[in-house]
């Protein structure tokens, strides 16, 4: 059974993916250390708010791309939830 960090991580490279290399062969651990971030700010106690302001500003900050805000809440939520489950 994967582990709750493992689940994150692939949902990040499945769901969140904002560079599009979610498929392409090598890029599995792409996201993980934004994965490993998330994981501890949910240790921490931090809400899904919290989560997707993180990611939305790894997209824009980090990756200079455009925020997707309603997709990075829709990531943390499910983030969220796989903690809690």
């Amino acid at each position: 059974m994967p582990s709750k960090l493992d689940l994150i991580k692939a949902l990040l490279l499945s769901e969140w993916d904002p560079i599009g290399v979610s498929g392409c062969e090598g890029a599995e651990d792409e996201y993980d250390r934004y994965a490993l971030q998330v994981f501890n700010m949910l240790e921490d106690g931090a809400d899904a708010e919290s989560i997707a302001n993180y990611l939305t500003g790894v997209v824009t900050d980090r990756m200079s791309l455009p925020g997707r805000p309603d997709a990075d809440h829709r990531i943390a939520a499910k983030a969220s939830m796989i903690y809690q489950s």
